[in-house]
């Protein structure tokens, strides 16, 4: 299972997600196969689970391939707020799919 960061008492902390093993149902288990609307499905719903401002959809019109080439200084760049945390997740599940079968 991936880890991903909770804000608690003015700190951050790595919990185990509170997901399925395969993430949500209406997420394609790798990545780089997000639609667009994927893309902002998973942005909504990091926003809501983390208590995050909700993320302008229009800074991410991409989809999952596409986010693959972003840095942490491009997430950062486009979420102030969030955006490390953002990269963080997405780069967890990367990992996943290409080096889990």
């Amino acid at each position: 299972m991936q880890a991903e960061m909770m804000y608690e008492a003015q700190h951050w902390e790595w919990r185990e997600p509170q997901i399925s093993e395969h993430g949500p149902p209406y997420l394609p288990k790798d990545p780089r196969s997000w639609s667009r609307d994927d893309v902002a499905r998973w942005l909504r719903d990091m926003a809501t689970l983390h208590q995050l401002p909700q993320v302008p959809i229009d800074r991410f019109l991409m989809n999952g391939k596409a986010l693959c080439l972003m840095s942490m200084d491009m997430f950062l760049a486009r979420v102030p707020l969030g955006g490390k945390l953002l990269y963080k997740d997405f780069q967890l599940r990367l990992g996943k799919a290409m080096y889990t079968s």
